[in-house]
């Protein structure tokens, strides 16, 4: 993936995980859709908390940025941009809450 793009926030290098291309093509989702609905602050299926963490995240230039998009019935793509904005990874719920511990996507 590209890192062109506009938003709220720099994406770095766009990272897709093989199980959330399946899901994302057998749903006729494009990647690109959910990075750009992500860097535009439509965080999608997220807490209250999270969207506060990443309204504050986005406000201070540095921090996690985090969005969840329920793209097949119930199964939720994860989107997360890192505290440095070097890369921005898409993979599905289950395999972000094996990287990532202290925030809830469900």
């Amino acid at each position: 993936m590209d890192e062109a793009g506009l938003g709220l926030f720099p994406l770095g290098r766009r990272i897709v995980s093989r199980n959330a291309l399946a899901v994302l093509g057998e749903a006729g989702e494009k990647p690109n859709r959910l990075f750009d609905r992500h860097a535009a602050g439509d965080w999608g299926v997220i807490e209250d908390k999270s969207w506060h963490l990443n309204r504050m995240a986005v406000d201070a230039g540095y921090g996690c940025v985090a969005s969840a998009y329920e793209v097949l019935g119930d199964v939720r793509v994860v989107v997360l941009t890192q505290p440095d904005r070097s890369n921005t990874l898409m993979a599905l719920l289950d395999e972000i809450e094996r990287l990532q511990v202290g925030r809830s996507f469900r």
